[in-house]
């Protein structure tokens, strides 16, 4: 769909395949910090900064590794007429080829003026999706085959715990026993 896209994710995955261990095993390297929020529609919106004060190679690409069939959300960028927000115009996104699990979100800096150097920090990376958040991988690139990896939040298929479960509808039935004595109090006898 994006020649110049696809070109340089696969140019930069085939160089990081070599680098990963080595990289994996530094212990000076960036990081993707995730967060979201809930919003009151059932989805959830994920936001990404790319903190690079301690890495050690500017990032030129990075990409979460998702198990998850297929996205809820457009992939590619919202300048591009997709779902996902990029800091700038120096930044695409679009689908991708996972490393590590069944779908890939792709965040491409187009130019090298849109990396991320050593020592800085870019933000405004996300999207929505009704998927649950839980552990994702992410992969970071630099233009010359340097690689790392970690773990961020994301959105998962994952089912929650049984625990949270049977925690949560003891909590319901506990209010609805409330609801019910406060709207129908019990008689008593006088």
């Amino acid at each position: 769909m994006y020649p110049l896209f696809e070109s340089r994710m696969a140019t930069l995955r085939s160089l990081a395949l070599g680098t990963m261990v080595l990289a994996a095993s530094l212990s000076a390297r960036s990081e993707v910090s995730g967060s979201f929020v809930i919003n009151g529609d059932g989805t959830i919106t994920y936001f990404y900064t790319l903190n690079n004060q301690s890495g050690t190679f500017d990032l030129a690409a990075w990409s979460l590794d998702l198990d998850i069939p297929s996205p809820d959300w457009d992939p590619t960028d919202t300048f591009s007429g997709g779902d996902v927000t990029v800091p700038d115009l120096l930044w695409f996104a679009d689908a991708g080829i996972p490393v590590t699990g069944t779908f890939a979100q792709d965040f491409l800096s187009l130019d090298p003026a849109g990396d991320v150097p050593v020592g800085a920090v870019l933000a405004g990376f996300s999207f929505t999706s009704s998927l649950p958040p839980g552990p994702v991988t992410y992969h970071e690139f630099s233009a010359f085959g340097d690689s790392a990896s970690g773990t961020t939040v994301g959105p998962t298929t994952a089912v929650p715990e049984a625990s949270t479960w049977v925690s949560g509808l003891t909590l319901g039935m506990l209010a609805g026993r409330w609801v019910l004595r406060r709207r129908h109090p019990i008689a008593t006898k006088a």
